[in-house]
């Protein structure tokens, strides 16, 4: 059995959707929180310094979410969580998924830089950005339907509770039927287990 140690953080949003890939395909891991700013070791493997990153037997490097998540799937015995049958859709909602991520990833930075530093008018696009791009997956998103659990389904939920936990749920009242979904979905017990929280 290989070695597989997930280099995380207590709140990524990336981090949260790899982790519950490797619970849902049951493949064993080794979880290691960790700061990114000091993190002065991961350089060698990860020149980016970014989380999560996988290391494999200490000689392998996954680097991004959705490749390591693509690597549990590939490794697991389960039923893939990339169906065939609506593969790219599948995928190309993942990657909506991980741009409302990055939005609401880059306002939190933007709004912890000193006050005389920040730009408004940047917060104030992802503000856009993130609202327009929840709208949209109401409209367009119909995987709620699968019982199945797929990879799209985890990463819109970390998506989602990301908005909550680092910004707003104020769009839970336009978008109900998302947030009806949200909150059966949260019901897993890997979403309970990985919750986001202040490091």
């Amino acid at each position: 059995m290989k070695k597989l140690t997930l280099y995380n953080g207590p709140n990524s949003p990336f981090g949260r959707k790899a982790k519950i890939t490797s619970i849902v395909q049951e493949i064993q891991i080794e979880e290691k929180i960790i700061n990114v700013q000091e993190a002065v070791f991961l350089d060698k493997n990860n020149p980016l310094r970014k989380i999560p990153t996988l290391i494999v037997d200490n000689n392998q490097t996954i680097i991004d979410s959705d490749n390591i998540c693509l690597y549990f799937d590939n490794i697991s015995k389960n039923k893939t969580l990339f169906n065939q049958d609506n593969y790219w859709q599948i995928m190309s909602m993942i990657s909506v998924t991980n741009g409302l991520m990055e939005a609401v990833l880059e306002r939190r930075m933007e709004l912890i830089r000193p006050s005389n530093e920040q730009s408004k008018n940047f917060i104030d696009k992802q503000e856009v950005r993130i609202f327009r791009t929840i709208q949209w997956l109401e409209t367009n998103w119909n995987n709620h339907m699968n019982n199945e659990i797929s990879m799209d389904q985890i990463s819109l939920a970390c998506a989602l509770e990301y908005t909550k936990f680092r910004f707003t749920n104020d769009w839970t009242e336009k978008c109900k039927k998302l947030n009806i979904w949200l909150t059966e979905f949260t019901k897993n017990e890997f979403m309970k287990k990985t919750i986001p929280k202040e490091a």
